[in-house]
């Protein structure tokens, strides 16, 4: 299937396609959801090494029992964020976009590739979004060393991890379009849709969640 801006419009309208990926969109919504993680992960090493050592000293079993609280709450506290960041983003879904995006260079065996896109008003324009990925193929070519630099730092062969922040290209490089790069894992996609991308000229369909969690479509069924 070939990925159109008519239907890349129509599945921006879908609003049972964007409820059923609002639970991993929400992912990254709220940065605060680090704090009880980091605390419920030290509390919970703690109450591992604390249980040990309360067979020798009761004291610790005690310690123990703290840390099993503490762990507890911040397992709650997790669940809420994540709930109400769900909950913001079954009520806006109008700020759901729907983009076409390109892979630019990855790892076959891992399936974890560096790819571009943009939310802006050229979301669904197939041609700008493969004229931005000759440009970055052909860098070489590009006049200003500062350009040029900064585009081959930032797809240098060293993957920052699936939650990487999205980052911005330079403007001047993407004809004033705000146009990022992000990381994307496409092992979960069925393989039909692996064959619409290879057939599309490796450009996929992205669904942005406020530009914070950007996912691959997995399947157009």
């Amino acid at each position: 299937m070939i990925f159109t801006a008519e239907l890349l419009n129509r599945l921006e309208q879908n609003e049972d396609l964007k409820k059923s990926y609002a639970a991993q969109g929400s992912t990254g919504q709220n940065k605060f959801v680090a704090v009880p993680l980091i605390i419920g992960f030290i509390a919970a090493f703690l109450v591992y090494a604390f249980y040990g050592m309360g067979k020798t000293d009761p004291i610790y079993t005690n310690y123990a029992i703290i840390g099993a609280g503490v762990t507890l709450v911040c397992i709650v506290a997790v669940i809420v964020i994540q709930v109400n960041a769900k909950k913001k983003i079954t009520e806006n879904l109008d700020n759901v976009k729907v983009c076409i995006a390109k892979k630019i260079y990855g790892n076959d065996a891992t399936q974890v590739y560096y790819s571009i896109y943009t939310i802006g008003s050229r979301r669904h324009d197939t041609e700008f979004i493969e004229a931005i990925a000759d440009k970055i193929f052909n860098i070489d070519g590009e006049r200003d060393e500062q350009v040029k630099n900064k585009i081959n730092n930032l797809f240098s062969v060293n993957f920052e991890g699936m939650n990487a922040t999205p980052i911005l290209l330079p403007v001047a490089f993407t004809y004033g379009e705000e146009v990022y790069k992000q990381e994307f894992k496409f092992s979960l996609l069925e393989q039909l849709m692996k064959d619409d991308i290879a057939e599309n000229n490796d450009q996929f369909i992205a669904l942005s969640f406020n530009n914070r969690s950007v996912l691959p479509l997995k399947s157009l069924n």
